[in-house]
């Protein structure tokens, strides 16, 4: 009988390369993602507004905000006071502004600083307080949002923030397919 000898599995290559190369890739469908979430900040901020109006509804009163004092706060100016009726200073400050040398709110630029002066403010002891691209969501002057936004106002901006997104990721697939280009060595194309 005749012996077959098996061979031996091929030993591995051994490479220094690693895949490494050089190249350059061009890939606009990063600034269209970027955009689309510049774009989705600024739509979004009304469906979050109308969120917290809505949502916290029954609690929002229009108080009496009584102006105390002006406060340059370097260059950023408030104005500081307490609610009508109330010893203990006010839980938010108006933000201010001084146009055409006037000390005014900036909300509602109508508003001049006077010590003493009431303002009809939208006030929630239970709502969040916050600022969203400079739009605050409790302790707003009547004269800047004379009647509060409520469920129509956040579906009509979420859904429009929603086509906004959906819009965005279909425009950047679409870039990255059309457009996206790599140049290189040969390693760098594999990988």
């Amino acid at each position: 009988m005749r012996e077959t000898r098996e061979t031996p599995p091929a030993a591995p290559t051994l490479t220094t390369d690693a895949g490494l190369g050089w190249g350059l890739r061009f890939s606009p469908q990063v600034l269209v993602f970027m955009a689309t979430f510049l774009a989705l900040y600024f739509v979004a901020h009304g469906a979050v507004i109308a969120f917290v109006h809505a949502f916290w509804d029954d609690s929002y009163r229009q108080v009496s905000f009584v102006m105390d004092e002006w406060r340059p706060n370097d260059g950023t100016p408030y104005i500081a006071g307490h609610l009508d009726g109330s010893s203990e200073p006010s839980p938010f400050h108006l933000p201010g502004a001084v146009v055409d040398g006037r000390r005014v709110a900036l909300e509602a630029p109508s508003i001049v600083f006077e010590r003493g002066a009431r303002v009809p403010v939208w006030y929630s002891p239970e709502a969040p307080m916050f600022s969203y691209a400079g739009e605050w969501s409790n302790g707003v002057p009547v004269a800047a949002l004379p009647t509060r936004p409520g469920w129509g106002t956040f579906a009509v901006h979420a859904l429009a923030s929603l086509a906004v997104l959906l819009l965005g990721l279909w425009l950047t697939l679409w870039v990255a397919v059309r457009f996206a280009r790599g140049w290189g060595s040969t390693a760098t194309r594999r990988a």
